[in-house]
């Protein structure tokens, strides 16, 4: 793959490309950044490097590449002393409130959410013209223009012949119980305003209260004692409610049919029966046409309400709430820490900022038990007492100079109707330039727990338990490597050390040894243990093998030169201990499971590695060996990560030592670009993309873990009919949060 330090290509494509660099000051984009990334994807388009990386093999818990689930829960509940277990939560507790934050990237858009209905109304639009005019005059409130009978009739045969997914047909029936009032009211009256422009030709914009309309008749329905006490009339309730939730409001419907067999007509038959001479002109509608209209309603609505937001901000359950305030409440009581980082859009922290204000209050609200708050920044100032508050939320904006631009299919920039560059986030993998503003902002954090925004768990206790295991998994391993790390510093750095033989003689190192042998294979760990005595089995000292064997398996570093001499090895194996410690959680694969996982690939270089990879890094081949639905890989990449901030802190020391922050630029390798491909507004596109899991989840810069975890985990949301239908308690919030069956009791 093309380097950023080729100095020669960049030139060569400064002097030839068409970026304008007015345009790209327009939106604070640097020439000279945008310039390396248009100069890779013309070599990427015009097949002169390769983007793709080759997969050796999957990680599988066989061997080796994968912790499972059982193996580390064992490992970590013989850590402790069974007296000890209090001790073990006391102490997980402590480190995660003064050492552990959570970064949550928040800054993704809405349209790729919405990029169903977005593809479907393009469809439609294309084909019938009328309609996107249709939606510009409802949302204007003006009197339509006389549309002609054959025009109608011509749409109506589009409409028959076009094909809809189950999912789109049943939309506006299933947000009758997912969205705000005011949407649905929006959702009717615009489906009524093209059913009857399609009906008659024209149509007047009238958005009325829909809802509460029938809530307001329905309700007294219910509430009247005769119904509740004459089951006999319970016919005549069922004709007025279907009065008011007919979709045609027809008042030549309202009546009752005198045979039973007219009543189980279809509703276009109805129409057709009593047709007078002045009706012919009127274009009546099936099912079929009226399920496109419905489709076609919704989706303009929600795209109007939510396509430009921001993703945290789209409303995802019954009770209107948004992803963001799952998130505040997740932090609560799934993995309460230090502090929670939230990166948002350019120039978007104040909004956001508002949001967390105002969805304060109603996580006091809504809470099951205010206690739970206590020492959280959502706490009511009684509940406060002038204790240490942790969990702050500080936010980050992914700026511009994380961005980039699209380009055509065919390299040349895209621009908008107004002949403008269209910025795009340049991917996750551009946070890795915010770790500093993260590290300066908590200067006693050790570790980063990363979570997207909409993977949306609960806060059950079982989840707050799974979670927890890679997190003490983290904890441990970490202690363990810095007190090794320290160990070697001061073998190298000793002006007392042998010139004979380079060993830690120490028993406590050989003891953290002997404990990390538990995660790799038995007969590597014992090899690797078996050279740290003499024949007489007396412990003679650790050997830098001892550690290659042992830690060199557990994160499957490279192997050592053999032109290395003895001190030359324990100073790559330091180089090797003091990258940077990421465990990563993967979940196993179900049949119908497709998606990028953890893999042992081989660069361009020829390094080979084991990464968290993503589908579009592989060739179309490897991806359909290992990826698709019953491909070798055995699990596949959510988004649960936990990486070390700061390394070579002195552990079991007296006196407090903070460590020094990871050099994290250096981690940002372009090795790992991708050519992202992607549709906007129906048109293809591409642009240059970094993946923050592939930067920090790959064993050339990184001391990598996979570790099994339970499916319960991982519940992301990548189209908007992934939480519909969902309320508090689908996801697991009713332990904390009221739900609206709670609320109504």
């Amino acid at each position: 793959m093309h380097l950023e330090s080729d100095v020669k290509m960049n030139k060569k494509s400064e002097q030839s490309s068409p970026i304008s660099s007015e345009l790209l000051h327009e939106h604070q984009l640097d020439f000279e950044r945008i310039s390396i990334h248009h100069s890779r994807i013309l070599q990427a388009l015009n097949k002169q490097i390769n983007t793709t990386i080759p997969v050796m093999g999957a990680c599988t818990t066989s061997n080796g590449g994968i912790l499972s689930w059982k193996q580390i829960t064992r490992i970590l509940s013989s850590t402790y002393h069974p007296m000890l277990r209090k001790f073990q939560k006391s102490s997980m507790s402590y480190w995660r409130n003064n050492h552990l934050v959570t970064c949550i990237p928040a800054a993704g858009a809405a349209s790729r959410f919405f990029s169903d209905l977005q593809k479907f109304t393009i469809i439609i639009e294309n084909k019938i013209l009328e309609f996107k005019e249709l939606f510009e005059v409802f949302n204007r409130d003006k009197k339509i223009k006389n549309i002609s009978f054959e025009k109608r009739k011509s749409i109506q045969e589009i409409l028959i012949n076009h094909k809809i997914s189950p999912e789109l047909s049943s939309l506006f029936e299933q947000l009758e119980d997912q969205e705000s009032p005011n949407i649905k009211n929006l959702c009717n009256s615009f489906y009524h305003f093209l059913s009857e422009t399609l009906y008659k030709g024209t149509s007047s914009v009238i958005k009325m209260d829909y809802k509460k309309n029938i809530n307001k008749d329905s309700t007294s329905f219910f509430n009247s004692e005769n119904y509740l006490r004459t089951p006999w009339n319970y016919s005549n309730l069922n004709n007025k409610i279907k009065k008011y939730t007919s979709s045609n409001q027809n008042p030549k419907n309202e009546g009752n049919s005198d045979h039973w067999m007219e009543r189980i007509n279809p509703q276009s038959n109805i129409h057709k029966k009593d047709q007078i001479e002045s009706e012919k002109n009127h274009i009546y509608i099936g099912n079929h046409e009226e399920s496109i209209l419905k489709a076609y309603a919704v989706s303009c609505i929600l795209l109007s309400q939510y396509g430009s937001l921001p993703k945290a901000l789209v409303p995802t359950t019954n009770e209107g709430d948004s992803f963001l305030m799952l998130k505040l409440s997740e932090q609560i009581k799934l993995l309460p820490c230090l502090g929670n980082v939230l990166v948002v859009p350019t120039n978007m922290k104040k909004e956001f900022e508002n949001q967390i204000q105002t969805l304060s209050s109603q996580i006091q609200e809504s809470t099951m038990d205010i206690f739970t708050l206590r020492n959280s920044p959502f706490a009511p100032e009684w509940l406060k007492n002038n204790r240490r508050s942790s969990g702050k939320w500080f936010i980050l904006e992914q700026g511009r100079a994380l961005s980039t631009i699209r380009f055509n299919m065919d390299g040349t920039p895209f621009k908008d109707e107004d002949g403008k560059y269209t910025p795009v986030s340049a991917g996750h993998g551009e946070l890795i330039h915010l770790f500093d503003k993260i590290a300066d902002e908590f200067p006693s954090a050790e570790c980063l727990h990363i979570r997207n925004i909409d993977n949306v768990i609960g806060t059950s206790n079982d989840r707050s338990d799974e979670l927890n295991v890679p997190a003490e998994a983290f904890r441990i391993v970490r202690d363990c490597i810095e007190y090794l790390r320290a160990k070697i510093e001061d073998l190298l750095f000793s002006e007392e050390k042998s010139k004979k033989s380079l060993r830690i003689v120490d028993n406590i190192s050989l003891q953290v040894l002997n404990y990390l042998s538990q995660f790799i294979d038995n007969n590597l760990a014992q090899e690797g243990l078996k050279i740290c005595y003499d024949n007489r089995n007396h412990f003679i000292g650790i050997p830098f093998q001892a550690f290659h064997k042992i830690i060199g398996n557990l994160f499957h570093w490279q192997p050592l030169s053999s032109s290395l001499n003895e001190l030359e090895s324990w100073e790559q194996t330091l180089t090797w201990m003091e990258q940077p410690i990421s465990i990563f959680g993967v979940v196993r694969k179900e049949v119908a499971d497709i998606g990028g996982g953890p893999i042992f690939a081989e660069l361009p270089d020829g390094t080979k590695i084991k990464l968290c990879i993503e589908m579009p890094h592989t060739s179309e081949e490897d991806s359909n060996e290992y990826f698709g639905s019953r491909g070798k890989s055995t699990h596949f990449n959510p988004v649960l990560a936990f990486f070390e901030l700061r390394t070579n802190k002195r552990s079991f020391e007296k006196e407090n030592s903070i460590g020094k922050k990871v050099f994290y630029s250096k981690l940002f390798d372009e090795r790992f670009w991708l050519l992202t491909k992607r549709e906007y507004k129906g048109i293809p596109v591409c642009y240059h993309e970094t993946v923050l899991h592939e930067l920090i989840g790959n064993s050339a810069t990184t001391n990598l873990i996979f570790i099994e975890v339970p499916r319960t985990l991982f519940r992301p949301h990548k189209s908007f009919f992934d939480s519909l239908g969902n309320d508090r308690r689908s996801y697991g919030f009713d332990e904390t949060l009221a739900t609206s069956e709670t609320r109504n009791f």
